[in-house]
């Protein structure tokens, strides 16, 4: 057994022994919400405070979530370590006591509910569409052990609902977790709320944001490559935004941390600017045409109603060493470009690139219409415990 499959065996041994230790905890008028990336989250906690519910929340925050704390200081909120004994007694605790456990990842903790039918787990995701493989259907899935398998499915099999956005997220689950269709809250999902909220413009944002307000902007947010984080390709050379582009954008670069931390973007360049640290969600409502990849950015800029173009320059190797969807080229609205100079003829017909994106987001959002939160709390608030 390899290092890794032994611990998470033991870890996972731990949670079971835990959660049968306190098997005397009964659910009680309350909800769990675990997270580990912050969006809906930050959506759910907004229409709790602002809505009319009877059940308590608990809010158990990972490292990677952890800023949420500061954002509603009115809301039970605890930062986790999921390794640290103590933290895990905690979460295990608040999931028993709790009439619904929600959550947006994989967590082995929501195990220790397989026995507990009195409990519901309700999986929202962190993402509203996929283009690239998970779960059992992940490509580092094939060279795990049958005991992880194992292990893995144990955690699909505890979500008893999963909240889906369209009916080709529903086919994606029911494919890479393996479960029925009896499983599903079509919903929404609640990441997508605030796109349909009153908030400032893109002027106002580029204003606060320090950006240029002359300028077009250029959005491009690359997934992680975790495979290959030191190296990835800018779309467009300074050169090109400069004359092919007639200096009307500034490219806007949006980099997972890990990611930014080894590239060598210019500094105080005026074509060019790093926004890593930025909000998402005030980057994408104040650009005016995104380029990405396989990341699931686009189908939350596709509700905006706003070109998108897609630079896998290295598509192959990617699906070879991450596994993308079957059809992703079919799906994209659009057309894979492996150079700049694909991405610059796309521009120009920038008309079609819009009519592909607006059936793009009927299709991928087709339940999420401003009131996942909404709908998926009230659904909890009917509960009886």
């Amino acid at each position: 057994m390899k290092l890794q499959s032994m611990f998470a065996f033991f870890y996972s041994l731990a949670i079971k022994v835990i959660g049968a230790s306190l098997f005397w905890i009964k659910p009680g008028n309350q909800m769990t919400l675990l997270v580990s990336f912050p969006d809906n989250a930050r959506a759910l906690l907004k229409e709790y405070q602002e809505g009319h519910y009877s059940f308590h929340i608990n809010v158990l925050l990972t490292q990677h979530a952890k800023s949420l704390a500061d954002e509603f200081p009115a809301l039970p909120v605890s930062v986790i370590n999921e390794k640290h004994p103590l933290h895990i007694c905690k979460a295990v605790f608040s999931m028993l006591s709790s009439k619904a456990v929600v959550v947006d990842n994989y967590f082995v903790l929501t195990t220790v509910l397989a026995s507990r039918p009195d409990i519901e787990c309700i999986q929202v995701w962190h993402a509203n569409g996929a283009f690239k493989r998970f779960g059992l259907k992940d490509i580092n899935t094939q060279n795990r052990s049958r005991s992880d398998v194992r292990r893995f499915r144990k955690v699909y099999a505890s979500y008893d609902r999963i909240v889906v956005g369209s009916e080709h997220m529903a086919d994606i689950f029911k494919e890479f977790f393996d479960i029925t269709e009896d499983k599903f809250l079509r919903f929404g999902v609640p990441l997508t709320d605030a796109y349909y909220e009153a908030g400032k413009n893109g002027h106002e944002l580029k204003c606060k944001h320090h950006l240029p307000a002359g300028k077009k902007i250029i959005l491009y947010a690359p997934t992680f490559r975790d495979h290959q984080f030191e190296s990835f390709s800018l779309p467009f050379s300074e050169k090109q935004l400069a004359y092919d582009l007639k200096g009307e954008f500034l490219l806007a670069v949006k980099l997972h941390p890990v990611m930014k931390q080894s590239a060598d973007l210019p500094v105080n360049n005026e074509w060019i600017k790093d926004v890593s640290d930025l909000p998402l969600a005030d980057l994408l409502k104040m650009s005016d045409l995104l380029i990405s990849d396989y990341s699931s950015v686009p189908f939350e800029f596709a509700l905006l109603d706003k070109p998108i173009l897609f630079y896998a320059y290295d598509m192959d190797a990617y699906d070879k060493t991450r596994g993308l969807i079957r059809n992703y080229a079919e799906v994209i609205p659009g057309v894979p470009c492996s150079n700049s100079e694909m991405l610059l003829e796309q521009i120009k017909d920038i008309n079609n690139l819009q009519s592909e994106v607006e059936r793009f987001s009927r299709e991928w959002n087709l339940y999420s219409k401003g009131n996942a939160s909404k709908q998926l709390l009230s659904y909890i608030n009917k509960k009886s415990f």
